[in-house]
């Protein structure tokens, strides 16, 4: 049996607008919602780690959403043919069932802790999530400064876009009933620095158009035009913001196409080439009056400087959340843990026995 394939999305970003979530708009098409409570280290990631990978080996496609504030941790899991997600529903990106029982379901996997335990820890725990909320809002204040001079370097680079440009990537992208448009983020600003997952997102695409040149306006308004124009010509579209901006777009994957669209700039500016690539330079060489093309690079590397401190501070708050999910961890049963996600699956495979 053919083994499905992975791949990997952030359904939310630490972003200088604080935490930015797009779960409902990953969500889009989902038949069921199983939605995971408790706290942290009760086992939500293992569950949606180990279901995925039996899947995985029954020959599904599944997709796995990252943690953007824990490299190792996931906050779902979802076989898009199926239509079926296994979701973590906590904060900071609490879901609620908006049908329960029929296309939502909440697996509560705080009934396997010992409350006696935990409340030997109280004082431990209550520390750690003040803690982790000052080194949270510490990292915010950062990036919100980091957002502003992106805004600035963006500013700087602003040049007229030729209208060539547009017509051609236009002409290149699309070939034709309007759909629903999942959005979520590509890249994400993480403990371990800005991370891309547009390797991952993009494998299957035989058609990668990468927009060259520094960040502008002129590729945001060029990102928007391609997305509307998708829609209007009823593509099946998928739309990922930027962890920069998180209301722009750096990437557009169009699956009826095999193509996607990406801004070869940060968050994106390691992307792997390949064979087959197609360089559009939306930008013409920056003019230097008043020594704007110093500016900019100076913008860039205070931008990055700034990115470099709050994701340190965010590796800072990693640290306290593993201190505290230890204190969760020696209250857990985790062999009932195995018995509800054993039930879980077991559940998954009735409702799609043939699938």
């Amino acid at each position: 049996m053919r083994k499905g394939q992975t791949r990997y999305v952030f359904p939310g970003s630490n972003t200088p607008k604080g935490f930015f979530s797009y779960y409902k708009e990953g969500l889009l098409g989902m038949e069921k919602i199983f939605i995971l409570k408790g706290g942290p280290g009760v086992g939500k990631s293992t569950i949606m780690r180990k279901i995925g990978g039996a899947l995985l080996e029954r020959g599904h496609d599944v997709e796995f959403w990252q943690c953007s504030s824990d490299n190792d941790s996931l906050d779902g899991m979802l076989v898009p043919a199926l239509g079926i997600a296994v979701i973590d529903g906590t904060a900071p990106h609490v879901v609620d069932p908006l049908c329960p029982g029929v296309t939502d379901e909440i697996i509560n996997l705080g009934q396997h802790w010992d409350e006696t335990v935990l409340n030997r820890h109280k004082e431990d725990i209550q520390r750690l999530l003040r803690e982790i909320a000052q080194f949270f809002s510490a990292a915010y204040r950062i990036l919100g400064q980091a957002g502003e001079v992106w805004e600035t370097w963006q500013k700087i680079n602003e040049e007229a876009c030729p209208e060539q440009s547009w017509e051609r990537l236009s002409e290149k992208v699309f070939c034709g009933d309007q759909r629903p448009v999942r959005r979520l983020f590509a890249a994400a600003i993480t403990p371990k620095g800005v991370v891309s997952l547009a390797d991952s997102i993009t494998q299957n695409c035989r058609r990668r158009c990468l927009l060259q040149g520094p960040p502008s306006k002129n590729k945001v308004l060029l990102m928007q035009r391609l997305a509307e124009t998708a829609v209007q010509k009823g593509h099946r579209l998928e739309i990922y913001h930027s962890c920069f901006q998180p209301q722009k777009i750096d990437l557009l994957l169009l699956p009826s196409l095999n193509t996607a669209v990406i801004d070869h700039a940060p968050p994106h500016e390691k992307l792997s080439l390949r064979p087959g690539d197609e360089l559009l330079d939306t930008q013409p060489p920056l003019p230097d009056p008043n020594g704007r093309r110093e500016k900019a690079e100076e913008l860039s590397r205070l931008f990055h400087e700034l990115l470099d401190k709050a994701s340190s501070e965010l590796l800072q708050a990693k640290h306290r959340h593993d201190d505290l999910e230890s204190c969760y961890i020696k209250a857990m049963d985790f062999e009932a843990v195995d018995e509800t996600q054993n039930r879980l699956f077991n559940k998954i495979l009735r409702i799609y026995p043939h699938r």
